[in-house]
């Protein structure tokens, strides 16, 4: 395993909160992966405006808590932060703002996702008011939207208005035939990718899984580009600094 410390800042490890972790056993099993998958920092980002009945932030700060103690025993260097996966309505920005929502690791950055048939003027507009608000968007998995699939040179106008772009790490496995596994290679030739991050909800299907995506970006790129994507950029969010 190479010697990096990886930053996971797009994570469903908390137990009970969401469709992520069923309980503290599973988000146990899940930190030993981290673990040896080089993840030393993750950023926990429940769903926030979706149907599922949402934690609020006294509570999920007093579950993370319970969490960094537990994680403590596995690795004495392994760090917990809160923040949320942010699904966009016209009333996100607002509850940004009051601090019912939660931007990542208390910084500016916030990470929103959308409808995966969300338009594209729709994505955009509501990019472009955060931005505007003095907030660094993040793009959750970037490789769902149809409106991006379809006419990928709008990645690039998203990335000009200031928007950072996250990719889920298994979105870099798959079959070499496959249509989409070409096109999110050619995402990340074009570096057009801000971070990669897993994106786990689980310890079997959606686990926390880093370091093969990292090697196919090694491959695909170069180790400064790699680094940048696992270790650099998810850093300045820890910083609160621009990458």
């Amino acid at each position: 395993m190479d010697n990096y410390k990886f930053i996971d800042m797009h994570t469903h490890i908390l137990p009970q909160v969401d469709d992520g972790a069923t309980s503290m056993e599973d988000t146990m099993q899940m930190l030993k992966m981290a673990k040896e998958q080089g993840i030393r920092t993750i950023i926990a980002t429940p769903h926030y405006g979706t149907d599922m009945k949402k934690k609020s932030t006294v509570e999920l700060k007093a579950i993370i808590s319970k969490v960094q103690i537990e994680a403590a025993v596995i690795d004495p260097d392994m760090k917990l932060l809160m923040g949320n996966e942010l699904y966009y309505s016209d009333s996100t920005l607002e509850e940004v703002k009051a601090g019912k929502a939660l931007t990542l690791a208390g910084s500016r950055y916030v990470l929103i996702e959308f409808s995966v048939a969300v338009k594209y003027r729709t994505l955009y507009q509501g990019l472009r008011q955060f931005t505007l608000a003095g907030y660094a968007p993040i793009l959750a998995h970037v490789e769902r939207y149809r409106c991006l699939i379809e006419e990928e040179s709008r990645i690039l106008e998203l990335i000009e208005l200031g928007v950072y772009i996250q990719m889920n790490s298994g979105s870099l496995e798959g079959s070499l035939f496959s249509k989409s596994l070409a096109q999110h290679k050619r995402l990340i030739k074009n570096r057009w990718v801000h971070m990669i991050a897993t994106d786990c909800h689980n310890s079997t299907s959606r686990a926390p899984m880093l370091h093969k995506a990292f090697q196919t970006v090694v491959k695909l790129t170069d180790l400064d580009y790699a680094k940048e994507l696992f270790c650099l950029n998810p850093g300045k969010i820890l910083e609160n600094k621009y990458i």
